[in-house]
This record gives structure tokens, C-alpha cells and sequence, in this order.
């Protein structure tokens, strides 16, 4: 196109009558001729393009040189196209080609213009000028160059439509590099570090398959993504930093595999994540070419990103999970276990009163009907489980009432609950949780500190609950430590984001507790 664009140019300008035109056209014809053939034969040949990328660079600063010149020399309107030949160097390679591109231009220029010297068409100012112009744009190109490997395409994972932890993590990751570089066709193989086995998965002509790899599909791991060609023999890779390095594609890949999977011509790239190793395999891509190569190392690194959030989210769910059975386990310990403890303290009240013949009949009725009671209780508990909205205040209150009541017959203690306010609402979760702490503060009062009494206070203030529970029991010995608070009640406060203060003196033990209602924490 630049060529074109010469010719036209110098053909409608017919005001130089020193101009060289039949040498200038021959040049411009041959140069354009040059072109349309190597473009020609380069257009989907990637090993012949980075073949002839050094010498059709060399080629092009020669021609742009001698057409400068050779149209009003110094002051000639070409000379911004110097700026092709940097740029292809900056793009194309690193900053050491750049470097070497800017030099050989600058001494090009220089001598191009001592050996017109002295001739009506130099000016000696212009030329200094350009010359310290070229000299600046090659040190900016330079720096351009430094600072591109620090450069990536960025594939983000949260931007890849239809991510869910149910999909299977190889397939999608597969489909994204699919998507990203058009690609009809691809398998992805990955294992564990170590391990020459691999899970694979493969998607072509519309078909996914899955598929057990028992050897590795890519046996030089050095260079992180290649280009090959099974039929032609040839792999092509380039370090992000260096030349192109061509190498047969049996020392590169195991051609068996590859063409078990189907693969005869295109991508392939590392992959790493934090425990798996593997290969991703992209063929029937269009316009394959060697920018492929750049492109392939950030398809790998989006792939390994997917594999990793994927295990990631399947870490949270099975710490979830484990949460999960750990609070429920609580849950059936703090409400059934200390319930049947009550019986039994209840019953061990019965089987004393028996020995000493008095009547047990009014007891023993008032204790089954606490576990029929306890029996509604567990029910109420599973379907608050399933519920999902909140729950009024006013209501939170009149069952954990209740649970006090059932209690204070369970244990024979007095517990009764006071509030401060009853508007709002608090989440479901959190009133299973009150009425945890509340059956377990009652049995530890009534089973470690002999109470008889205790008195619970419940109140809200803006985003937060405080709950408190006072009795009159032994309270904690006076061994000149602070007292700590239970664990099973600090395990669950903690896990609500709350905090937890106990306060303790002979005769009497008060337990604060405060838990947050809205916002982040809660």
C-alpha cells in the first residue's frame, strides 16, 4: 500500500526536473511487485512469514531510504514514513530489534545524506533538523519496546459468560479459548503436577467428548505456547523477549496424540494453575499467524485463572458445607442433647421422690408433656431452617418467652425474659441462634453454678442486639483469673460476628452478648 501510494505521489508531481524518475519508478515498481509476492505468499504461511520477517525488514528501510532521497532529498514529504519500519520493529520484536532498527536508520539517513551533499536539493538546516526528529522518535519507540513486555491482553475470568461451579471447569475453560480466538476445534488436557496421566477434553465439529491423556501432549515445555504444523513438520514459538525459534514439530509435540485428538495445524499453550499442569489445543483458527504466539500464553493464563476459580469456588462450597454440618451440630447439641440432659436431671428429681413413696404420676406427666413439647420445638426448628425472610422482633421475643418457659420446667429454675424494644426485624439464622444461647446459658447456670434463678434481657439499638443473662449461682471460683466465657457460646457468638463478655463474683455470673443486626457483618 505504501509502495502504491509512492507512485502515485511522485507521478503527479512533475516539478522536479532533477528527479531521478526512471530509477525512482523501476525502484517503486520492483519494491511493489516484491510486496504483492511476499504478501501473497506469507498470507496463511506462518513459518514462511517469520522466515522472511528480518529480511523484509532490511529490505524495507533500504527502499524508504533511497525513496526519500530520491524525491526532494532533505526535504522530501516521505520522510514520516520512517516510522513504518520502527513501529514493525517494536510490534514485531523487542526493544533490542527496535534499537538495532533505529540505528541502522539513523546511519541509512546519514549517509544517504553526505552522498547527496552539496547538491541544489539539500539544506544542511533541514537535514540536522530530521535527523535529530528521527533520532528522538527511535528513542521513544525504544522505550515503547522496554516497557510492552510488561503489557498483556488481559482476558478477564469475570467477564466469561455462563461461569458457574456446576459446569465442568476443563470444558469451559476450553470454550472460552475457543471463543477468544475463533478456533473451531481444541481439547484441553490437565493433571497433577507429576503426573503423566491426564484428564482431557475436547470439542470438535460440534462434538465435546471427554477423554483420558496418558501421555503428555506437548514434550518440549519451555517456551509456554507454540505454533505447529504436523503435516509440515515445523513448530514456531518466540520467548516474550527474543527471535523466533523454529524447530521440527516431532521434537516439539507427540504427533500420535495430537492426531488422535485431531489436530494437524495450529495452537498449542501451557497452562499452570496452583496444583495442575497441562496443554491447551486450538486448531482450525483463521488467519493463524505468528501474533498467535503472544495471544496463546494469555489464552493458557485465562485458562488456569477459570481452573483456579473453579476450585476456589468449590473450596467455599465445602467450607460451607463444613460450616454448615458444624453449626447444626451445635444446633442438635445445644437444643436436643441439653434437652435430654434436662430429662435426665428431671428424672434423676423423680427417682428420688419414688424412694421416698412420694407420688410421681403428676411429674412424670408434666415430663412427657415437656418432650412432646420438645418434640414441636424440633419441628419448628427444621421449618425455620427453610424459611428465608425475617423475622419481627415482637415475635423473635414471645418464642424465645417460650423457650424460657419450656426451660424453667425442664431444669425446675426460674428463667424469665425482659425486652427493650420490639420493632424491627432480625434474620432467621439469628433467632435459631438466640435460642441456642439461651437453652445453653441455662444449662450451664443450672448444671455448673446450682442456679435457681436467671434473668435474661434482650434489647436494640439501631443496627445491633445485646442480649444478657444473669443468675444466682456459684459463679466462677475466685482464682485470680479472668474469668473466660463458655465455649460452645463464644463459638457461636463469634460465628455471628458478635462479642461476648462474662462477668463473675460469688452468688452470681452475667454473661453480655451483642450481635450485630444489618450491614456487612451481620
Amino acid at each position: 500500500m505504501l509502495g502504491v501510494m509512492f507512485l502515485l505521489a511522485v507521478s503527479v508531481d512533475r516539478g522536479e526536473p532533477h528527479l531521478a524518475w526512471v530509477r525512482t519508478y523501476a525502484l517503486l515498481i520492483l519494491y511493489v511487485v516484491a510486496s504483492v509476492v511476499i504478501a501473497a505468499a506469507t498470507w496463511r504461511n506462518w513459518w514462511l512469514d517469520a522466515r522472511l520477517a528480518v529480511v523484509t525488514h532490511g529490505i524495507d528501510m533500504a527502499v524508504f531510504t533511497a525513496i526519500v532521497f530520491s524525491a526532494n532529498g532533505t526535504t522530501s514529504p516521505f520522510f514520516l514514513f520512517f516510522v513504518l519500519p520502527l513501529l514493525s520493529a517494536a510490534i514485531r520484536w523487542s526493544w533490542r530489534e527496535t534499537a538495532l532498527t533505529a540505528t541502522a536508520l539513523v546511519l541509512l539517513y546519514l549517509v544517504a545524506g553526505l552522498l547527496i551533499a552539496g547538491s541544489q536539493s539539500f539544506e544542511v538546516e533541514r537535514f540536522v533538523v530530521r535527523s535529530g526528529n528521527l533520532l528522538t522518535l527511535s528513542l521513544l519507540l525504544i522505550w515503547f519496546g522496554i516497557h510492552q513486555r510488561f503489557t498483556r491482553l488481559f482476558f478477564h475470568v469475570d467477564e466469561f459468560e455462563g461461569f458457574s461451579r456446576r459446569d465442568n471447569p476443563i470444558a469451559l475453560a476450553l470454550g472460552s479459548a475457543m471463543q477468544l480466538s475463533g478456533a473451531a476445534a481444541g481439547a484441553l488436557v490437565i493433571g497433577q503436577n507429576g503426573e503423566d496421566a491426564s484428564d482431557g477434553f475436547a470439542d470438535m465439529d460440534g462434538k465435546a467428548r471427554a477423554f483420558i491423556a496418558e501421555r503428555p501432549l506437548v514434550t518440549d515445555t519451555g517456551a509456554g505456547a507454540w505454533i505447529v504444523g504436523l503435516d509440515s513438520n515445523r513448530a514456531l514459538t518466540r520467548p516474550p523477549e527474543g527471535r523466533f525459534r523454529f524447530e521440527p514439530a516431532a521434537r516439539v509435540v507427540d504427533a500420535d496424540e495430537a492426531r488422535r485428538l485431531g489436530f494437524d495445524e495450529g495452537l498449542v499453550a501451557e497452562i499452570r494453575t496452583g496444583t495442575h499442569y497441562g496443554w491447551l489445543a486450538l486448531w482450525d483458527i483463521p488467519d493463524l499467524s505468528a501474533d498467535y504466539i503472544d495471544v496463546g500464553r494469555e489464552l493458557g493464563r485465562a485458562a488456569g485463572a477459570i481452573l483456579d476459580r473453579h476450585a476456589l469456588l468449590d473450596a467455599i462450597e465445602s467450607g460451607a458445607a463444613a460450616r454448615t454440618r458444624l453449626s447444626l451440630a451445635r444446633d442438635v447439641h445445644d437444643s436436643i442433647v441439653q434437652f435430654l440432659a434436662g430429662a435426665a436431671f428431671r428424672l434423676e428429681a423423680i427417682k428420688r421422690a419414688a424412694r421416698s413413696g412420694a407420688a410421681v404420676e403428676t411429674d412424670l406427666d408434666e415430663l412427657k408433656r415437656l418432650m412432646v413439647e420438645e418434640q414441636a420445638e424440633v419441628r419448628g426448628f427444621v421449618m425455620a431452617l427453610r424459611r428465608d425472610r425475617a423475622l419481627d422482633i415482637a415475635d423473635a421475643i414471645a418464642e424465645l418467652r417460650a423457650v424460657a418457659e419450656r426451660l424453667s420446667q425442664q431444669w425446675s429454675v426460674d428463667c424469665r425474659v425482659t425486652a427493650d424494644g420490639q420493632q424491627g426485624a432480625i434474620p432467621i439464622r439469628l433467632q435459631l441462634d438466640l435460642q441456642q444461647l439461651l437453652r445453653e446459658a441455662v444449662a450451664n447456670a443450672v448444671r455448673h453454678g446450682g442456679a435457681k434463678r436467671i434473668d435474661v434481657g434482650l434489647s436494640v439499638d439501631r443496627d445491633r442486639l445485646s442480649l444478657s443473662f444473669a443468675d444466682n449461682g456459684r459463679g466462677f471460683p475466685a482464682n485470680g483469673e479472668r474469668a473466660a466465657a463458655p465455649w460452645s457460646l463464644k463459638e457461636r457468638v463469634e460465628r455471628a460476628n458478635g462479642s461476648i463478655r462474662l462477668v463473675s463474683a460469688p452468688g452470681s455470673t452475667n454473661i453480655l452478648i451483642s450481635l450485630p443486626l444489618a450491614g456487612a457483618a451481620a
